[in-house]
């Protein structure tokens, strides 16, 4: 079990954890995760898997001259309210790991970029009077999710997870409609059952393979690919805005980083320039021209198109 310090550094990281909600917030966990810094590693490798609200870590530590293999065990996830859902709103995944002579504590949150900040609790259990310690270490994915889906990065620092259109899928899960992929939440509509539907039309008609973000686990901007370029067309009944993307340009409004078309906003990055400058970036990019709402005037899904 854990010891009463764990629970009580698990549920401060909790509590300081922002109250937005990220899109597929659980498979921002989800991967093959390689320490950065190999060279001053305590922990090598992460394999998260996730199935639905379930969440499972195996981890690899630095040994010599091969790592040590801690196995796999069941992880907790933790999101901001207790009534948050945990697939959806998930800020924090916690797995705890036992030698033979300590025990050790790893927090995951998900960064930009598909990157991990892991922070490890150790204390030892043999008696040996060594400190206990904490370190910070951080970890890049590699390849496919367990779920299969390839993570994907077309633009420098562009942060994409595939997923297949054909299997998405609206279902209500605890009240809430939700549309999924696989083993991958993409939206929640709450109780908005409509504006469900309309976003799996907007799925399927344009054929969106990927989900990408400017910023987590907190995104400013959320886009969708097909096949790694933008969507093209129109589909009938849609709220779209057009704008001239190479007239667009970054500029700090009132003290908030905005991206502009003429005199109207499309975006606002709060105090963000780096944010604002990748969105755009992107826009110009993918060409897009067409910034797309599904329901206002607090859309449940955005998405830009050609």
């Amino acid at each position: 079990m854990l010891t009463r310090l764990y629970l009580n550094l698990v549920a401060g990281f909790v509590l300081s954890l922002a109250s937005s909600t990220a899109f597929a917030a659980l498979a921002q966990f989800d991967g093959d995760w390689h320490n950065t810094d190999m060279s001053h590693a305590a922990v090598t490798r992460l394999q998260v898997q996730i199935s639905g609200s379930r969440v499972s870590v195996h981890a690899w530590g630095k040994c010599h001259p091969h790592d040590c293999d801690w196995g796999a065990t069941r992880a907790q996830a933790y999101a901001p309210a207790v009534n948050s859902s945990l697939t959806h709103d998930a800020k924090a995944v916690s797995a705890v790991f036992k030698t033979g002579f300590s025990e050790t504590l790893l927090v995951l949150h998900p960064q930009h970029g598909n990157r991990l900040r892991v922070a490890l609790y150790t204390r030892f259990t043999d008696n040996s009077g060594r400190s206990n310690y904490t370190r910070v270490e951080h970890f890049a994915r590699q390849g496919r999710t367990s779920s299969g889906a390839r993570v994907s990065a077309g633009l420098s620092g562009e942060d994409c997870v595939r997923f297949d259109y054909r299997r998405a899928r609206l279902q209500r899960v605890d009240g809430h409609w939700k549309i999924g992929a696989a083993s991958t939440w993409l939206v929640d509509f709450g109780a908005q059952q409509g504006e469900a539907r309309q976003a799996l039309r907007v799925l399927k008609h344009y054929r969106l393979t990927r989900q990408c973000f400017v910023g987590r686990p907190h995104p400013s901007m959320e886009y969708y690919l097909s096949d790694g370029r933008g969507p093209r067309g129109a589909l009938r009944g849609e709220d779209c805005v057009g704008f001239n993307p190479a007239r667009i340009e970054v500029r700090r409004i009132d003290g908030h980083w905005k991206i502009v078309d003429g005199s109207h906003w499309l975006l606002d990055f709060g105090a963000s320039e780096a944010e604002a400058r990748q969105a755009h970036r992107i826009l110009r990019h993918y060409r897009f021209t067409h910034a797309c709402f599904v329901g206002r005037p607090h859309p449940s899904l955005r998405y830009f198109r050609r």
